[in-house]
């Protein structure tokens, strides 16, 4: 089974968060952080790098992760919507039938506020790009498979 890591690069404008996904193919015995991390761009001002969820699509394995570099939204970074979490109608089936990507960023930034409150290293990295922490004031802060 194949391992595909997508990476969501977090930044804000006028208070609002935005996000720009990446995604890349786990090659051999490379560890998604390394991976994740890579699509980032190994940049010097990388400030978080968090694992936020996985889910099985199209055959294979997805790992999300969340990332935070100097906060300035790039090339592509598309604004996140109020959107809700993905889940599944029934309850002997954990998967949602389809996870459109402002799902699976909501769920991303919810973590991200998560750990602002609950992470003193994250809260820390966090507070050092105040556009990015205000963004996330408005995210119910959460782990993965919480649902509020």
């Amino acid at each position: 089974m194949s391992v595909c890591v997508e990476l969501l690069v977090f930044s804000a404008r006028d208070g609002a968060l935005h996000y720009t996904p990446h995604g890349a193919q786990v090659i051999g015995d490379r560890h998604p952080d390394a991976v994740a991390a890579a699509l980032a761009g190994n940049p010097p001002d990388l400030t978080v790098l968090h694992s936020t969820s996985w889910r099985y699509a199209e055959g294979r394995v997805v790992l999300t992760y969340a990332a935070v570099l100097d906060g300035t939204p790039g090339p592509g970074a598309r604004e996140l919507p109020e959107h809700g979490i993905a889940r599944s109608p029934d309850p002997r089936r954990p998967s949602p039938p389809q996870v459109c990507p402002d799902a699976v960023a909501t769920h991303a930034a919810r973590h991200l506020a998560w750990l602002r409150e609950t992470d003193p290293v994250a809260g820390a990295a966090l507070a050092a790009i105040p556009s990015v922490w205000n963004a996330l004031d408005i995210h119910i802060p959460a782990p993965a498979g919480v649902i509020a």
